[in-house]
């Protein structure tokens, strides 16, 4: 792209009242992240910021350049936005040296001082090990963030990695002396199955605990003034405010609302595909508006495993995505869009190189070089006055959240309940259980900042729940309060329930409107029990539905009551018609709906496929209203850029209710 003039504002004037008082996570933060969150915001909706994972550290083509990089040998500049990993502080990705956390450290610190002074910003991503296990951050083994909470086994070495986060970024300076600031993005995709934190092993609010934690940890206990805190879980959401928000920790804890979201190998570039990334970010952006944050697309790129060397389907992705992007009022006031590592040509490649060693250029090469030269995409060269902008950070409003025990979390014998109360000195903090007697006081822990109680629930109340309620009394007579629903348990694994089954009738299941409407705009037919496949015993439910953009429900209707009941979980197999073709697949999410209103809530989407039954687990620990629900269901959706016909089976709905006295 041509190095045109910077569109964004120029730097605030003298006049203090046009200085403009950002709503940051971090009310202490450096001037220099300032002027990075007003840079971004003030550039919505005039350029977009093209960054790349490792993009001086990892690269397909070798030059005589005193810095190797695929994008700037591509385009002969640097990306905006250069992105690292905590996996670079362990010593397992580049810059680091394996088994010496220390070196890493200042390894990583000179790379990233290097993209400063290249004129990029900096981004720093976690992919942290099982703290539970000592596997990688694959290893869905076992769940670790419970472990990793406060009480938990391994919180000591959890705190020992963000110390070590922490280094990085308070020696993080440029040449004056002056913090260098960093979009830190924790624990993405928690919506997703693959992480360890992901939402299979992850109760909702314990994965809320962890982000408010690790942000509390770095910038209350270790220091941590040059972060802006990017939250960004995967997509597709269908342009859904309420799925996006699902797992949100909260807006004092996020400064960017970021999305991950990839396309498809096999089928690149489709309408479905495109349209659907322009809705969801158009979302993100509505949604950054209101709460005064910057919306980003935070991950992306052709598929999960990058561009094939040769043979992609479509050689013009960059700049039809781009196109995607820019076209939407709403979607075109995305900041930035980061991809990720070209680690190699085998499964990690994101970004066309160029004259490389017996490839030669990419096939995508010149699509890229397009993308670059479109003039509302910006890389570093088009960069001026990034941290030289004025801007206040407001004053924080009084904060209380108990951190532990969290929603859902089974007490067994007592649970020891640790709330912070944040922005303010409180004169007393108490706790009750609701309806049990009255408020108890609470002890500050002046090494953590918790005020801390321990509760120890009567046996008689096995089986029951409670209600913690934390209140804190201001000097100014403001009383903050917050509480949380947990189960009292004896210890012993949860019940499962095995509430359907299908072996011999439809148990009362039926299509939402099977003659059509607003429920059922996917031609759905049936249900009716099936042998052609199931997950357990010889049977399933079976239904018909047509692909190509509607949905319809799966329910049973009728009172039930589901009070203290923690999770709800179905398994489910979609086959396609012949010549059928899915597009971005075909989704799912299981739902309750309650009260006289029957107000709905779901477990949030989640993408089926032909390899087998699968597992659609909703957590309900944070689900009100369970002693009145009116019915159950199981919601499939389909893609609009979809055709054709297919069946899907349900089986084995089960219901997990804390073990009985």
């Amino acid at each position: 792209m041509p190095a045109s003039a910077d569109t964004g504002q120029d730097g605030a004037t003298s006049d203090e009242d046009q200085v403009p008082v950002l709503k940051l996570v971090d009310p202490q933060a450096s001037p220099a992240t300032r002027s990075l969150f007003r840079y971004l915001q003030e550039s919505r909706g005039k350029r977009i910021l093209f960054g790349h994972q490792h993009a001086t550290t990892e690269f397909i083509a070798v030059t005589g350049n005193p810095v190797q990089s695929d994008v700037h040998n591509a385009t002969g500049d640097f990306p905006a936005i250069f992105g690292w990993d905590t996996l670079s502080i362990e010593g397992k990705e580049k810059p680091g040296i394996s088994g010496n956390i220390e070196a890493s450290r200042e390894r990583l610190i000179e790379k990233m001082k290097e993209a400063h002074k290249l004129g990029g910003i900096v981004a720093l991503s976690t992919h942290f090990p099982n703290f539970a296990t000592g596997g990688n951050f694959y290893d869905t083994s076992v769940g670790a963030v419970e472990h990793i909470l406060p009480g938990g086994s391994k919180n000591a070495e959890f705190n020992a990695m963000l110390d070590h986060v922490a280094y990085v970024a308070n020696h993080l300076k440029d040449e004056n002396g002056e913090l260098i600031p960093i979009l830190f993005r924790p624990f993405h995709e928690q919506n997703g199955s693959w992480f360890w934190w992901g939402a299979r092993l992850t109760k909702t609010s314990d994965y809320i605990a962890l982000y408010r934690y690790t942000v509390e940890y770095l910038r209350d206990r270790a220091g941590v003034r040059n972060f802006l805190y990017v939250f960004s879980p995967n997509g597709p959401f269908a342009g859904d405010e309420k799925t996006y928000l699902a797992t949100y920790p909260g807006d004092e804890y996020v400064d960017i609302l970021g999305m991950d979201q990839y396309d498809n190998q096999d089928h690149p570039g489709t309408k479905g595909f495109l349209n659907g990334l322009a809705r969801d970010l158009a979302m993100i952006n509505r949604l950054a508006d209101a709460k005064g944050k910057i919306a980003a697309l935070a991950e992306f790129g052709y598929s999960p495993q990058g561009m094939k060397t040769r043979g992609n389907g479509d050689l013009a992705w960059f700049t039809k995505v781009l196109d995607a992007i820019k076209n939407d009022p709403d979607a075109r006031r995305t900041a930035y869009m980061q991809t990720w590592a070209n680690f190699s040509t085998n499964g990690n490649l994101f970004v066309p190189y160029k004259n490389a060693a017996l490839l030669g250029d990419h096939e995508l090469l010149p699509d890229f070089i397009a993308f670059y030269e479109d003039e509302y995409t910006a890389f570093a060269g088009d960069l001026s006055g990034v941290y030289d902008r004025k801007a206040e950070a407001a004053v924080k409003d009084p904060f209380l959240h108990i951190a532990t025990p969290t929603a859902g979390t089974e007490v067994v014998d007592s649970a020891v309940i640790r709330a912070r109360v944040l922005h303010a000195e409180p004169a007393e903090v108490t706790f009750a259980v609701r309806g049990l007697a009255e408020h108890q006081p609470m002890t500050l822990d002046a090494d953590t900042g918790y005020y801390m109680a321990i509760w120890q629930p009567d046996k008689s109340r096995i089986g029951g729940n409670a209600i913690i309620e934390v209140k804190a009394s201001l000097a100014d007579g403001t009383v903050l309060e917050d509480a949380v629903e947990i189960p009292v348990g004896s210890g012993e694994p949860p019940v499962a329930e095995l509430l359907h089954d299908f072996e011999s009738s439809d148990e009362g299941w039926t299509i939402n409107n099977d003659s059509g409407g607003i429920w059922n705009t996917a031609g759905a037919a049936g249900p009716e029990p099936s042998t052609d496949a199931a997950s357990s015993g010889g049977s399933s439910l079976k239904a018909d539905f047509q692909l190509g953009g509607g949905s319809f429900e799966l329910a049973r209707v009728g009172d039930v009551d589901l009070s203290g009941a923690l999770a709800l979980e179905a398994r489910a197999l979609v086959r396609l018609g012949e010549s059928a073709d899915a597009g971005n697949g075909v989704r799912a999410k299981l739902y309750v709906k309650t009260g006289d209103s029957w107000a709905w809530t779901d477990s949030g989407e989640k993408v089926l496929d032909e390899g087998g039954f699968l597992t659609l687990r909703f957590d309900l620990s944070n689900v009100g209203g369970l002693e009145a629900v009116r019915a159950i269901g199981l919601q499939i959706l389909t893609d609009p850029d979809s055709k054709g016909t297919a069946s899907i089976w349900l089986d084995e709905v089960t219901l997990y209710r804390p073990a009985a006295p």
